[in-house]
């Protein structure tokens, strides 16, 4: 399966989750950027990054281009027995330029102590449950490859493999650590 197909499959994939999760009751805590689609400048930003800071790898172009953004932090009041369910979240491209112009306004510093520009892809588990966490998902640039290892994130995946991984426990990889929770896993993942 190529990269854009896969990309395809998780868009479908995300647009099935929400309407399930909306008919179980599930409440969104940002509903406005539950699933916003791609900015309307998202191929010139994109160039921007690429002129600042090298080539973004291909999965977050695609991903940034087709989906653009999600965010499916909230809760159910009975879905119970997980305290960090690491809620799938990918920023949305603005993000990404946001800690570009704070990395330029930095940027020999940063460089003189080993801190170049990483993609920021999403909050660390902890970070989605308003808890101070770690550092944040993220990507290297320049690319490493299309579809990179997705950094300080606790599976040691790539970004799509995430993304995959997250849609395989219903948008809530977290849940794979805690046995006895409630949710209705089968139900939202069914096909």
């Amino acid at each position: 399966m190529t990269l854009e197909s896969r990309i395809d499959a998780i868009d479908i994939s995300i647009r099935v989750l929400l309407k399930r999760l909306g008919e179980q009751g599930f409440q969104f805590e940002r509903p406005a950027e539950m699933f916003p689609g791609p900015q309307s400048n998202a191929p010139a930003l994109i160039s921007r990054l690429e002129r600042e800071v090298g080539e973004v790898p291909l999965a977050m172009k695609l991903f940034w281009l087709r989906i653009g953004s999600v965010d499916l932090c909230g809760s159910h009041p009975e879905w119970q027995g997980c305290e960090y369910p690491d809620p799938l979240l990918v920023y949305p491209l603005s993000v990404a330029i946001e800690e570009l112009d704070e990395f330029l306004t930095d940027k020999q510093q940063r460089l003189r102590c080993d801190f170049p520009y990483l993609l920021p892809v999403a909050p660390d588990l902890y970070h989605k449950a308003n808890v101070s966490g770690g550092m944040w998902y993220n990507l290297s640039v320049p690319a490493v490859a299309d579809d990179p290892p997705l950094n300080d994130e606790w599976h040691y995946t790539t970004f799509v493999g995430y993304l995959e991984l997250a849609l395989q426990w219903a948008g809530f990889p977290g849940l794979s650590r805690c046995s006895g929770h409630t949710w209705p896993v089968a139900d939202l993942t069914r096909i």
